[in-house]
C-alpha cells in the first residue's frame, strides 16, 4: 500500500474513535468545594432583591450641648482680662446705621439675679436711634473659678415710640431647655470655637477666635493688645460681625458687621455711674391689629423668599412690621403696618 493512504487513514481512524468517547467529567475549582472562601470580582455589584437591604455605614450620633454647671463654681466677681465688669462703669458706643445714628449704653449694676442656680451679675444695655429709645436689655453674667465668663440669659424689650414692641429676644437657663454659653473664655487662643448661648431656635450665638495682639483705633483711643473675633448665629446667615477686645479697657472697643462694614466704636467709659435700677414706671406695650403670623403670610404673597426675622419699627412715620427676606435679590425687608396690614414699602 502506498505510505501516503495508509498515513491518511490511521489519522481518520483516530479522529472516528475521539470523537465517539464519553465527555471527561468537568473539574470544579477548590472554592466551590469549600477549601477556600470565595471572593466576589471586583466591579459593582447587583442590588439586593425583595425585602433585602444592603448594609448602610451607621451614623454619627449627634453632639449633644450639655454644658455642666454647680453653682458653686460660679462668683459675679468678673476679673477676665478681656472682659472684666466692675459695677458702676459704664461704656458708651456710638456708630452710623443705614436708619439712623446708633448709641449703645452699657452700664455695670450692683444688682444681682438668680438663674438656674446661679448668682449672676446684671449688665444693662440700652439702644437710642436718632436718640428714641429701641432696646432695653439686662443680661446676666457670672465667671467660673477657671475664669471663664459665662452668658446666662437675658430680659429684652424692643422699643418702638416709647412702647414695649417684642420681648421675643429674652431667654432664661434653665427654663424652656435654654442653656448657657461662653462669651470669653478665660485663656483664649487662636482657632478656639464656642458656644455663647443656647435656646434652640431663638438664641444660637457662636464665637470664633481669629487673632491676638491685634491693634485697633476708635474715637476713644488706640488699643495694641486686643482679641478679635467673629461672632456668628446658624438662625442669621449674612450676620457675622468681628468683635474687638481689647485688654486696656478691658471690654469691647469696635463691633463690625462683615457684610456691610456698619460699625459701633467705643467713644467713653467713666465709673461711678448709678449702680441700681430706678424703679420707674414700667412701659406701656404695643397693642397690634394684626398678629406677626399674618405680616408673614403678607410678606410671602408680595415677595418669593424665605423669612429670615420680623421685628416692629418705625417705618415712613408709622408703626410696622419689617420682615425680613431671602431672596433670588438678596436680603430684602417688607414694611407692613402694624395697624391695618398695609404694605407700605419693600427695602
Amino acid at each position: 500500500m502506498d505510505m501516503k493512504i495508509l498515513v491518511v487513514a490511521i489519522a481518520v481512524l483516530a479522529a472516528i474513535v475521539l470523537f465517539t468517547l464519553p465527555p471527561k467529567a468537568e473539574q470544579k475549582p477548590a472554592e466551590a468545594l469549600g477549601n477556600t472562601p470565595t471572593v466576589p470580582e471586583p466591579g459593582p455589584q447587583p442590588e439586593p432583591s425583595g425585602n433585602a437591604t444592603r448594609s448602610e455605614e451607621p451614623e454619627e450620633p449627634a453632639v449633644v450641648y450639655e454644658p455642666r454647671i454647680n453653682p458653686a463654681d460660679f462668683t459675679t466677681n468678673i476679673t477676665n482680662r478681656y472682659l472684666t465688669f466692675t459695677p458702676g462703669m459704664n461704656f458708651t458706643y456710638e456708630g452710623e446705621t443705614e436708619d439712623g445714628t446708633e448709641r449703645i449704653v452699657v452700664l455695670v449694676l450692683n444688682e444681682t439675679r438668680t438663674v438656674a442656680g446661679v448668682t449672676t451679675l446684671i449688665v444693662w444695655d440700652r439702644v437710642w436711634l436718632d436718640g428714641d429709645l429701641t432696646e432695653d436689655t439686662k443680661d446676666w453674667y457670672a465667671q467660673d473659678k477657671e475664669g471663664n465668663v459665662w452668658y446666662f440669659g437675658e430680659d429684652s424689650k424692643e422699643i418702638v415710640g416709647g412702647a414695649v414692641a417684642s420681648t421675643a429676644g429674652s431667654w432664661e437657663s434653665g427654663v424652656d431647655g435654654a442653656k448657657p454659653g461662653i462669651v470669653m473664655e478665660a485663656d483664649p487662643k487662636v482657632g478656639d470655637s464656642y458656644r455663647q448661648e443656647h435656646y434652640e431656635g431663638e438664641a444660637e450665638d457662636m464665637a470664633d477666635v481669629i487673632a491676638l495682639g491685634v491693634s485697633v483705633t476708635v474715637p476713644y483711643g488706640t488699643f495694641q493688645n486686643c482679641l478679635k473675633t467673629r461672632d456668628w448665629t446658624p438662625l442669621e446667615p449674612g450676620a457675622d460681625e468681628y468683635k474687638y477686645y481689647c485688654l486696656e479697657i478691658g471690654g469691647v472697643v469696635l463691633e463690625q458687621v462683615i457684610e456691610d462694614g456698619e460699625k459701633v466704636e467705643l467713644i467713653n467709659v467713666s465709673s461711678g455711674a448709678e449702680e441700681t435700677l430706678e424703679p420707674g414706671e414700667p412701659l406701656p406695650v404695643i397693642r397690634t391689629e394684626i398678629t406677626e403670623e399674618e405680616a408673614r403670610a403678607i410678606a410671602l404673597t408680595v415677595l418669593n423668599g424665605t423669612i429670615t426675622d420680623v421685628a416692629i419699627e418705625k417705618k415712613h412715620g408709622k408703626t410696622a412690621y419689617v420682615v425680613e427676606m431671602q431672596t433670588g435679590d438678596g436680603e430684602q425687608d417688607v414694611i407692613i403696618d402694624i395697624k391695618t396690614g398695609e404694605v407700605l414699602g419693600i427695602e
